[in-house]
């Protein structure tokens, strides 16, 4: 009996020492205060009431229990959650695929385009992929664009464009688009605003035409090319289109095949556009001689689609660009000279009013060959034979000329220094063919000074020339028509011959020593023209002036020189 009693008197104390111990921790750790309230005592006097939470002591199993409590209750809400998701996203979907959305589409879209009217067939929303057979858009008669025409337009829709209300998504395809121009009229885009019926990062398209009302009118075409357009700001207002192949028919001119292509536009006009191209019409063509043309420029408000537009072209005959008139005497092949975007030297002008494009400014050429003047056959008689096959026809590697078309007058100058070989020849002048294809001008001959000085014994050239630095220079007049041109050298000779009289005797070219003579002037000796001794009858003189290379005053030159 003394035992149980010992027995449940031990259980009791630990029992108490347990408890004793949970109340100093609770008494060392205050719970939380749940809330704070101001007492007003019978007395008057005021104390301060503090609820506590109180603290308990939870076991692991207990702490396991709410834990899984917990997570259930958040996966039930993030179900709930999730269903109503759910629900409003086919609910959505529904209805942004009815008839009535995409009929309220079609109008913020003719209000974003600023459109007259739009019409849109076979357009659906199946789940998340959209389509229209055909989207036309007519403009009014202030804007440079009459319509635009899309069919098999499809994209793959964003799930979140069902919760905003605006069909979103990366790529938006078009099979065909048709672009049509009102012809003659000045740049003015369609006013833009509102909310556009889609929202795509880009838009593809596989075959675009762009032309005028009249494609026999329009000054140009662009057929079959694909294009791709994406917008660099987010206002949206801005996009670039790329062209990546196609066809540009230019109205009474080459067709280029396009190999590149940016335009920009903006609400107002066409910021500026670049295009790249050939007029290869096979694309194997080897590259050294596959031709290269560029055009760049822009359309301000207002301002014509006519240009005049930056143009270079590389390896294309010179022909093309004068509409083949100096080709019976003067032909050449262009040569590229920006290494990036091109200069504005050169330009084009569209056929709008006319009916061939027109091209002013300067062309780099290479390969040009003068021909059919007979000055060229004048000056071959003072070269050594070994090198007349170098002027007739006269041949040079590099140059440039400035080309200039008004009121059907086109005029083809040569400036100064424009076409310069080193031991060859120089060209300088200008021609001018008037509507009626009648010849005017002047062009100024150069061969080196030490092939003319070689001739007489005084060291002096031919009395045809001039002397101008190291170049012997042959002035002539232009005339004739643009099939058989010709000049003025039968009056040049005429006057020469006079002169010659009071000249020592012409040095036939077999009795020069011209290597003799070359080594001579490169070393700044005086002249020794041939090997015979002096005073032996040939005529020999000294030069009249102590610098055989003084330039003198011919007074038989052209009273108008150029």
């Amino acid at each position: 009996m003394v035992d149980k009693e010992d027995k449940y008197k031990d259980e009791e104390e630990e029992l108490t020492q347990v408890r004793s111990i949970i109340k100093h921790l609770n008494e060392e750790n205050p719970s939380r205060e749940s809330s704070r309230e101001v007492v007003v005592r019978a007395d008057g006097s005021k104390v301060v009431r503090v609820r506590k939470k109180r603290r308990v002591m939870l076991s692991a199993r207990d702490v396991q229990r709410r834990g899984r409590k917990r997570m259930v209750q958040g996966l039930l809400i993030l179900l709930f959650m999730l269903a109503a998701l759910v629900f409003v996203l086919f609910y959505r979907m529904s209805v942004m695929s009815s008839s009535a959305y995409l009929a309220d589409r079609q109008v913020e879209l003719q209000q974003r385009w600023g459109a007259e009217s739009i019409r849109v067939e076979g357009a659906g929303l199946e789940g998340t992929k959209l389509r229209l057979e055909i989207l036309e858009a007519k403009f009014p008669e202030s804007c440079m664009i009459e319509r635009v025409e899309l069919f098999g337009v499809s994209a793959d829709v964003e799930l979140s464009s069902f919760f905003v209300n605006r069909l979103k998504g990366d790529e938006l395809k078009v099979e065909r688009a048709l672009l049509v121009l009102r012809h003659g009229a000045s740049m003015q885009m369609p006013k833009q605003q509102g909310e556009s019926m889609w929202r795509f990062r880009r838009v593809n398209c596989d075959s675009l035409t762009v032309q005028f009302q009249n494609e026999k009118e329009g000054p140009l075409q662009i057929r079959n090319a694909q294009a791709y357009m994406y917008y660099p700001h987010a206002n949206r207002f801005t996009n670039v289109v790329m062209l990546s192949s196609g066809v540009l028919d230019i109205k009474g001119w080459k067709t280029v095949n396009i190999t590149e292509s940016k335009v920009m536009l903006s609400a107002e006009g066409i910021e500026d556009f670049s295009l790249k191209g050939t007029t290869d019409s096979a694309a194997d063509v080897p590259e050294q001689r596959r031709t290269r043309i560029s055009f760049a420029g822009r359309i301000a408000p207002g301002a014509s689609f006519a240009g005049p537009y930056s143009v270079e072209s590389d390896n294309m005959s010179l022909a093309d660009f004068t509409k083949g008139r100096f080709e019976e005497f003067l032909t050449a092949r262009t040569s590229a000279q920006s290494q990036g975007k091109i200069s504005d030297k050169a330009t084009i002008t569209l056929a709008v009013e006319q009916e061939e494009p027109t091209f002013n400014g300067e062309f780099h050429l290479r390969n040009i060959c003068l021909s059919a003047f007979p000055a060229l056959q004048a000056i071959t008689e003072h070269i050594e034979p070994a090198r007349r096959r170098l002027y007739n026809p006269l041949t040079m590697q590099r140059g440039y000329v400035v080309l200039r078309e008004q009121d059907g007058e086109l005029s083809l100058e040569i400036p100064a220094a424009g076409m310069e070989e080193r031991d060859l020849a120089s060209l300088k002048g200008k021609i001018v063919l008037n509507p009626a294809n009648e010849l005017t001008g002047e062009l100024h001959y150069g061969i080196p000074m030490l092939l003319a000085r070689a001739e007489y014994p005084d060291g002096r050239p031919d009395p045809i020339f001039q002397q101008h630095g190291e170049w012997a220079i042959l002035q002539t007049r232009v005339s004739g028509v643009g099939t058989l041109p010709a000049d003025d050298m039968a009056e040049v000779e005429a006057r020469a011959a006079i002169a010659r009289r009071e000249r020592p005797a012409r040095i036939p070219f077999h009795e020069l020593n011209l290597d003799k003579l070359t080594e001579q002037l490169k070393a700044g000796k005086e002249l020794e023209i041939f090997d015979t001794p002096a005073g032996d009858g040939q005529g020999q003189q000294k030069p009249s002036s102590s610098n055989p290379f003084e330039m003198e005053e011919d007074p038989f030159a052209p009273t108008t020189p150029f």
